[in-house]
């Protein structure tokens, strides 16, 4: 890192601070690139493209031309360049690992300490540079002697992001900060992951003091709350952005005035211009800095969003500042709230870190990362003044991070009261999907991510099918895991019998929610997983839809013990087609499943139910 003391403190002259002039443009010339490599690199470049437009045979032919080991058609005056064509051509066609196998023999001669070694490492840096592949570079580097300055900074740069990226993935934060660290300078892509790097790690761990309370006081209007959520319908569609919405409609209905602002940025591919504010069924909803690239990383972000809901605050005069899961839209919460001398209510809706394992791994558990963001919502559940929370399992694991349980509310999950009495055309949905009304259809309708567990849904319809008992899988959705789902129906042969018509607009969800006669909720045994309770159960159960799900602490609590629905251990596929079987043979079963969840739907889990304890909440807290 470069001296930053001021020439008064101790130690330091002007000598140190600033060199000479003939120093400096001696420096500054040495980073630059010479013409030879400008133009080598351009050449590179021209090359790399041309490569990609070559057909297969012809590429074939010119890759047995440049093969190093020599052939008899290759030219004399071609040899010290055939390493560099032959990366380049393995670059085209994306054979990365292969170019790392051939690396150690197409480096030999770059590294003899001669003027021809010198020109074969810059020819090879050259293409390198133009291919951005760090996994070929980081190969190459190994070998190749040290590179001149543009080369070292640009190369050395791009690998040290790609082990950057791995190493946040696996939540090793400074680990990941002091990778990129030495070629901000020189490297932009390192520079902007560097400064992301530290605003994520100021923005997680224990909350800052929070700020003073600001003069003139706000004149809060009664009954009048402003949420802050990650982001919302229309542009997101998923069970988070339907939840908020349908809690403010509930809560207008309810005679509150909700409004909404969305955390700073989001949505990131919004044109500029975009409107701050727009309407969504009567509701007032804001976009916070939408499209824009903030400096600083998610703490120059955080403090964008202070700065935003304080000023939005003064304006809307809320009595409540209510801010969801996560830690992000609570940390701007609690700060606003404090400088605005506002309540805050801190809903958690799931738990990041967990969510976050479910792809990291189990290893990440307790690592940099993880800590840091339990630390942060740890604090936020101690700091706000009331909590709220969907189920008691999920209350459980916050009293046990600190948070006092006479302050936590339960708000579950829940649907229009409306729902139980609509009869949404789910023979309208088999048709247009090649089922017809009398087939027995499984399934779900959600995001199709590894946690869910739909691969062992899968194998269960392959059991049926083995059984001879005639069953087909109906997923509507999308996700990461699709891939994987969709590899097992290929793998055991159920092509006929799966539909995975992708994901559908509200409407047609719930058409497909119809179209069911059992909803499936095949969940991991995860920690997010026997924590979290999902929607879509709910409105299954609504629905008079039978439900079978994994016994987790979550999900049991869902299906009230057992009594709304099957419950069977999660991962293995052999109870769960015994489930499905179960209640394909037995109607009365099914009856008896699909009105006990109407039931726990009617009595506990409609939105204005859930309005009505957010009203009395907001009351107790009003000033």
């Amino acid at each position: 890192m470069p001296d930053r003391r001021s020439p008064t403190q101790p130690g330091s002259s002007d000598a140190q601070q600033r060199p000479e002039p003939e120093e400096a443009a001696s420096a500054q010339a040495a980073a630059a690139p010479s013409l030879t490599d400008r133009l080598r690199d351009g050449a590179a470049r021209t090359g790399l493209r041309t490569a990609r437009r070559l057909s297969p045979g012809l590429a074939e032919r010119v890759r047995r031309l440049a093969d190093p080991a020599g052939g008899p058609d290759a030219p004399a005056d071609l040899a010290p360049r055939l390493p560099a064509l032959t990366l380049l051509l393995l670059a085209a066609g994306e054979e990365v690992d292969e170019a790392r196998r051939r690396m150690p023999g197409l480096t030999r001669g770059a590294g003899e300490p001669t003027r021809r070694g010198l020109r074969s490492a810059r020819r090879i840096a050259a293409v390198l540079a133009a291919a951005e592949r760090p996994r070929m570079t980081e190969s190459a580097l190994r070998a190749l002697p040290p590179l001149p300055p543009p080369y070292a900074s640009s190369l050395g740069g791009a690998v040290a992001v790609r082990r950057a990226r791995i190493l946040f993935e696996q939540g090793r934060m400074a680990e990941a900060e002091a990778e990129v660290r030495p070629f901000t300078a020189g490297h932009g892509v390192a520079a902007l992951m560097y400064e992301r790097l530290r605003g994520e790690r100021r923005a997680l761990g224990p909350l800052p003091a929070l700020p003073g309370r600001e003069d003139p006081p706000l004149d809060p209007v009664p009954g009048r709350v402003l949420h802050l959520v990650s982001n919302a319908l229309p542009k997101t569609s998923a069970g988070y952005t339907v939840r908020t919405h349908r809690i403010v409609t509930a809560q207008r209905d309810a005679g509150l005035d909700p409004s909404v602002a969305a955390f700073p940025g989001w949505p990131l591919d919004a044109p500029p211009g975009t409107a701050g504010r727009y309407e969504l069924d009567g509701i007032g909803y804001h976009r916070v800095h939408p499209g824009r690239e903030l400096p600083g990383g998610l703490a120059g972000q955080i403090d964008a969003g202070v700065e935003a809901v304080c000023a939005l605050a003064r304006e809307l005069r809320p009595g409540v500042l209510h801010a969801a899961t996560d830690h992000r839209n609570g940390s701007i919460a609690v700060a606003a709230g404090a400088r605005l001398g506002l309540p805050v209510v801190y809903e958690v809706r799931g738990f990041l870190e967990e969510t976050w394992l479910s792809a990291a791994g189990e290893a990440a558990r307790g690592g940099e990362r993880h800590r840091l963001i339990v630390e942060r919502e740890s604090a936020l559940v101690r700091t706000a003044d009331a909590v709220v929370t969907l189920s008691e399992t999920m209350r459980a694991e916050l009293v046990a991070r600190g948070a006092e349980e006479d302050r936590i509310v339960l708000a579950p999950n829940a649907v229009d009261p409306a729902l139980l009495d609509a009869r949404p055309d789910g023979d309208a949905f088999r048709c247009a999907h090649g089922l017809e009304p009398g087939d027995f259809v499984v399934g779900s309708v959600s995001s199709i991510v590894g946690y869910e567990g739909f691969t062992t849904l899968v194998r269960a319809v392959g059991l049926l099918r083995d059984r001879g008992v005639p069953a087909h899988l109906l997923l509507v959705g999308d996700g990461k895991a699709r891939p994987e789902v969709e590899a097992a129906v290929r793998d055991l042969g159920l092509s006929e019998l799966c539909v995975l018509p992708g994901r559908v607009d509200r409407d047609e969800a719930l058409r497909a929610q119809a179209a069911l006669d059992v909803l499936v909720v095949p969940r991991a045994d995860e920690r997010v997983c026997r924590l979290v309770t999902p929607l879509k159960p709910v409105e299954a159960m609504a629905l008079g839809t039978p439900v079978v799900a994994s016994d987790l602490p979550a999900l049991r609590e869902l299906l009230c013990g057992g009594e709304a629905g099957l419950m069977v251990p999660p991962g293995e596929p052999g109870p769960l087609a015994d489930a499905l079987q179960r209640l394909r043979e037995d109607g009365e079963l099914r009856a008896g499943l699909a009105a006990a969840g109407r039931t726990e739907v009617a009595e506990h889990r409609t939105w204005p139910r859930v309005a009505a304890v957010y009203r009395d909440l907001y009351t107790r807290l009003a000033p």
